[in-house]
């Protein structure tokens, strides 16, 4: 289902005009961070493109089976799981863009993530992209611009997101029944991604985050929640970069930043304690943060390394 709140009203305008005055191109790639809205302005650009009203209705028929994504001409390749993308892959879906359309005006082609395709991949979608069949549309899309070929990205039309403003994640999220400092946070911690401040509410984010804070910043004896923190590393990586997220705030309010731009705005209490600290233990317990992270990464056993970490944020 198409989330139009997370789709870019002004990449939207763009093709809008474009397709009015009969210029949209034959491919384009969709540049932004993970979660930013790139897949679901690429299927509303298929809406729009096959819309029988040409504004992308989300009512007619075509427009309502590619919001089901069952079009048989549209089609997405990719998923949120970052899977590489193989040529069989490619292969598979490109033998389509030479049938002929079963009912749309323009066949569509997603490719999510392109950053993730082998070599032989990018070079098979080249050759695509060097003679493209009519009556197509390429969507890629990627949140690494720079790990994609450079003939692939000349190639394409490319179309920028940037973060939505803060202010206007947080009011979706409380019109959405989210208590306000929890959609402050949200809105913040996700740099503005709307879709990743609902994967985060989805990860029940928000009650783990005052966990997290209250057993590694205000109680010295957590043995039990270390050890099972240590057990999941899912869970070590989330406590880590929420733990990060808390001292960018401190070293924010040390330096005079307003409170408006931190994560944890309703912790200003603890940033406060943590900020009359040195700056040489604030280096230490975030670089411990960082060192304990790797550690996970390379899946190594990371409990010593948490309790190092306690003892940095205990320090006397």
């Amino acid at each position: 289902m198409i989330n139009l709140a997370q789709v870019n009203t002004t990449a939207m305008q763009r093709f809008n005009r474009l397709m009015a005055n009969h210029r949209l191109a034959h491919a384009y790639l969709l540049v932004g961070p993970q979660d930013s809205g790139k897949t679901q302005t690429a299927l509303k650009l298929a809406q729009l493109v096959n819309c029988e009203h040409q504004n992308a209705c989300g009512e007619c028929a075509s427009c309502r089976k590619i919001e089901s994504g069952n079009h048989p001409d549209v089609h997405v390749l990719g998923n949120d799981e970052l899977e590489t993308i193989k040529i069989e892959d490619i292969r598979f879906l490109l033998s389509r863009a030479h049938l002929m359309a079963y009912e749309a005006r323009t066949k569509v082609f997603i490719i999510r993530n392109i950053e993730l395709m082998t070599m032989e991949a990018a070079n098979a979608l080249l050759k695509t992209l060097e003679e493209p069949a009519p009556n197509t549309l390429m969507i890629l899309t990627t949140s690494v611009p720079e790990a994609n070929l450079d003939t692939i990205k000349s190639r394409c039309h490319m179309v920028k997101f940037f973060p939505s403003s803060v202010t206007r994640i947080a009011k979706i999220l409380a019109d959405e029944g989210i208590k306000k400092e929890d959609a402050q946070f949200l809105a913040v911690y996700s740099e503005g991604c709307l879709g990743k401040s609902r994967k985060l509410i989805e990860q029940a984010i928000i009650p783990r985050r005052r966990k997290v804070l209250d057993e590694l910043l205000l109680n010295r004896n957590n043995d039990s929640f270390l050890k099972e923190l240590s057990a999941d590393p899912k869970e070590t990586t989330q406590a880590l970069r929420l733990l990060l997220s808390f001292f960018r705030d401190v070293l924010l309010f040390k330096n005079g930043v307003s409170t408006t731009e931190m994560v944890h705005q309703d912790c200003l209490v603890e940033v406060e304690k943590f900020a009359a600290r040195g700056e040489d233990n604030l280096a230490l317990i975030i670089r411990q943060i960082v060192q304990t992270k790797e550690l996970v990464d390379e899946k190594l056993n990371v409990k010593m390394s948490l309790s190092l970490l306690r003892e940095h944020i205990w320090v006397n």
